[in-house]
Parts: C-alpha cells; sequence; structure tokens
C-alpha cells in the first residue's frame, strides 16, 4: 500500500511497469477475427468499455501480430469473456504457436457467430464488432470496435481472472466452492 509521504521515482523501467500493473487483477477475454481456414485468435486481457452511445470497446494488440494484421483486413472482430473453466483456452491462445485456421475454431467450440468469426463456446459473453479506428499506443496499436452484436452467456459463471502473473480466483467465487 502507499503511504502518504511516498514519492515516485524519476525514471520508471519496462520490468516496473510491469510489476505494477500486475498488481492490477484483470478479466481475460480471446479476440478472433475470421471463421473456418481464416481464423486467427489470441488471448487479451487489455480490454475496456469505451461508450454507450455508441457502444464502443478497446482492445490494445501489437500491430505486427497476425491477429492484428486479420483485423485490419477484415474490419471486424470478436470478443469472448473467459470462464474461470477456460484457463486451459487462456493459455493456448497466449503462446505463440497456437492454433490457427479451422485448429484454432475448433479449440474455441467451433461456434462462428452471425457476423461471420469465431466465437468461444460457453464464454461468459461475446461481443461481434466492428473497427472504428485503430490508433497509435506506442510498442502496441489501441484497437477501437463498435458493438453489433451481444452474446450473454451464464450470468452466474465464474470469470478467469489474471493477477500478478497468474491465474486467480474471485473471493466470492472460491467461497460458494466450499
Amino acid at each position: 500500500m502507499l503511504d502518504k509521504g511516498a514519492v515516485a521515482l524519476p525514471a520508471v523501467d519496462g520490468r516496473e511497469f510491469r510489476q505494477a500493473m500486475g498488481r492490477f487483477p484483470t478479466g481475460v477475454a480471446i479476440v478472433a477475427s475470421g471463421a473456418g481456414t481464416s481464423t486467427e485468435a489470441l488471448t487479451v486481457n487489455s480490454v475496456t468499455s469505451v461508450s454507450l452511445h455508441p457502444l464502443l470497446v478497446s482492445v490494445c494488440l501489437r500491430p505486427e501480430g497476425r491477429v492484428s494484421r486479420r483485423i485490419a483486413q477484415r474490419r471486424e472482430f470478436t470478443l469472448s469473456f473467459l470462464t474461470a473453466d477456460q484457463e486451459h483456452v487462456s493459455a493456448q491462445f497466449a503462446s505463440h504457436d497456437r492454433p490457427v485456421g479451422l485448429q484454432a475454431q475448433r479449440q474455441l467450440g467451433d461456434l462462428v457467430g452471425p457476423r461471420g468469426s469465431v466465437l468461444v463456446h460457453e464464454a461468459l459473453a461475446a461481443m461481434e464488432c466492428t473497427v472504428e479506428a485503430f490508433h497509435n499506443g506506442g510498442d502496441h496499436v489501441i484497437l477501437l470496435g463498435r458493438v453489433e452484436g451481444l452474446h450473454l452467456g451464464d450470468a452466474a459463471g465464474e470469470p478467469l481472472v489474471f493477477h500478478r502473473g497468474a491465474y486467480t480466483r474471485l473471493a466470492s467465487y472460491a467461497g460458494a466452492q466450499g
């Protein structure tokens, strides 16, 4: 915890920044674009609701990544919010050798939304979005998406949470499990 007399460091390096951000728990999502042989998907935790009028969300991605390129090409993407039981999905799509194409679609549950991109089967919620804008964000791009479709999963489902470099559980759910 910060003390009242705490003074900010004059310079911060990337490692310290990552440590600080790791102390902020986040949900975990899969961003995907395409279906069938064109499926690209990636685990993300940098997702933010931006606006209610219009409905906008943001996601931060590496600009040179396969998913960024596919989204730029197709001008649409999906976001699926993972459950605690989908930790294996998160881990699989966070790796550099993650599945692509039909294999990715199958690993995510073989569910394609009405707009033509893969959604994660049994996710807490999923959004189908069109690209509103890409903004430069240092070594990432900030993808701004307009929400065009929404799919709600189990309202009582437990979210997958990432904190301090590891998956964790919310106390309210952990206590309910016994």
